[in-house]
């Protein structure tokens, strides 16, 4: 499974879905490793318990490190659908 290795803007429902799908991929192949740095207090502990279409948390964080130890982040701010952005960490 690949996931962006880029910056990703997200600014639909449909977009988030997308993200959430792939990137509960890569954890459960191990491709990705989600973590939670001390530095981001209201990250979700376990993204595989956020469902994929929603309802969502109104604000949604998510770290995560690859086999090569490159991290990413995952930030949305759903409540206003301000959207948000997959991206290096």
């Amino acid at each position: 499974m690949r996931f962006p290795e880029v910056e990703t803007q997200i600014s639909s429902p449909t977009e988030l879905t997308e993200i959430l799908r792939n990137a509960k991929q890569c954890i459960a192949d191990g491709t990705l490793q989600q973590i939670k740095p001390g530095n981001a207090p209201f990250a979700v502990d376990d993204l595989t318990v956020v469902p994929d279409e929603g309802p969502w948390p109104d604000y949604l964080e998510a770290h995560f490190v690859d086999h090569n130890g490159r991290r990413y982040k995952l930030i949305v701010e759903t409540y206003h659908g301000a959207g948000g952005s997959w991206g290096r960490a």
